[in-house]
């Protein structure tokens, strides 16, 4: 009995001495809610390695993201980590050149890392975050619909209209497209130039060497304003979120996305297990080669605000491992960034991972490309309101292609000197 006595009195002591020491919080920032499962089991990992760490992980809408990261920090507050944008790119550097991230060189080993990847994330010699994923985008499409009508993979643009004929003639929307969600149409756009264009053409663009008033630049806005026909009714008023539900349970046949969508859909609908197939944006002709768009999505970067910037850097740390990556990849089924982490076991996860390393377009003008370096940027200012206004009808294809030219000219060193501006 007096044993027993004891053990409780020790007992309520220990309770008592750590709930005087609780764990230190880290705040994390991001505009991916599919990823908060990853952060339980990192927490769950840190505590186990005897840090006492707790996450804080707040996903926000992708588009007011940006912007709320920026008000929030200038302001003095806001989270320890933020899932900052790559470089080149107005948005991390604007944040940089501010002084509201911290370069992290000698503070966490980045060793499992390859310089291409490191590259996006490193701005005048220093490195500004942890990247976290490698994102591949093109044509994701319903393996059971395709069976059921007879189609195969297009081979060329061609191939692709006409599957998307057949669909449609059968009742089957062969597109989901969401046109509300302007970042998603300027996706598509690159998804389908980077095939059409062929990673040349747009190394001759950054180069100066052309221009977007060429017929080539023209004739990709209008492949996409003539494949319209083939998107479902009142697309314009469809978001991203529209466009995961109706793909994953198969109300539409193909739609232009990027693989983090694939653990969504199987979420939804764990059917879509092995139902979903890839292919790139196919080129306009039979001796064409086709190419996939492929960027680093982004990195974890510690705030000059952080209230808690030892126990941060522990996070960051653990994110910079083949650990983290295994977390990464097994919760999200998106490719980790890091070296040397397990994949899961998935038919698309392979296929995907093949196309990163023998087909990605050297040469891009979305998402980390030279061209949202500046402002007007192709990406945020001319491609996602352009897009929409052509869908709708507003300007044709020949306008978008002025507007581009307009806005680049404006900032664009080549692209002025090509214009003797």
């Amino acid at each position: 009995m007096k044993r027993s006595f004891i053990l409780i009195v020790v007992g309520i002591l220990l309770l008592s001495v750590v709930s005087l020491f609780p764990k230190v919080k880290v705040e994390i920032w991001s505009w991916r809610s599919q990823d908060e499962p990853v952060w339980e089991e990192v927490q769950k990992r840190l505590n186990e390695m005897g840090k006492d760490i707790e996450i804080v992980y707040r996903a926000f809408l992708p588009t007011e993201y940006d912007s709320k990261v920026m008000m929030t920090l200038k302001s003095g507050k806001g989270p320890d980590i933020i899932y900052s944008r790559r470089l080149p790119g107005v948005r991390t550097q604007s944040l940089i050149e501010a002084g509201l991230l911290i370069p992290i060189d000698g503070k966490v080993d980045l060793s499992n890392f390859s310089e291409g990847v490191l590259n996006n994330i490193r701005y005048k010699g220093k490195t500004y975050g942890v990247p976290f994923a490698v994102q591949v985008v093109g044509i994701f499409y319903n393996k059971r619909i395709y069976e059921k009508y007879g189609l195969k993979e297009p081979k060329t643009w061609d191939e692709l209209v006409e599957n998307a004929r057949i669909l449609k003639e059968n009742g089957v929307i062969p597109f989901f497209v969401p046109g509300k969600s302007a970042w998603a149409l300027t996706m598509q756009h690159a998804i389908v130039g980077t095939s059409i264009l062929g990673p040349c053409w747009i190394k001759r663009l950054m180069e100066g060497h052309t221009d977007f008033m060429d017929p080539d630049w023209i004739y990709v806005n209008k492949l996409l304003n003539d494949l319209k026909v083939y998107y479902q009714d009142g697309f314009m008023a469809n978001t991203t979120d529209d466009l995961n539900s109706a793909f994953a349970f198969e109300q539409a046949a193909m739609v232009f996305y990027g693989i983090w969508g694939y653990g969504n859909w199987k979420e939804l609908n764990p059917e879509m297990e092995g139902n979903v197939g890839y292919f790139m944006a196919p080129p306009d002709c039979e001796c064409g080669q086709p190419w996939a768009y492929v960027f680093m999505d982004g990195a974890l970067a510690l705030t000059s605000n952080s209230k808690n910037p030892d126990a941060a850097l522990e996070v960051l740390k653990f994110a910079a491992t083949p650990e983290f990556g295994t977390i990464f990849a097994e919760k999200t089924y998106n490719i980790p960034a890091v070296k040397g982490a397990k994949m899961p076991e998935d038919e698309l996860l392979k296929e995907i991972l093949e196309v990163a390393s023998k087909h990605a377009s050297p040469y891009v003008y979305w998402v980390g490309s030279v061209f949202v370096s500046g402002k007007p940027s192709l990406y945020q200012d001319v491609l996602s309101p352009g897009m929409q206004a052509m869908y709708a009808g507003e300007i044709t294809p020949e306008e978008l292609a002025k507007k581009a030219q307009d806005a680049l000219s404006r900032w664009f060193e080549p692209l002025k000197k090509r214009l003797g501006k």
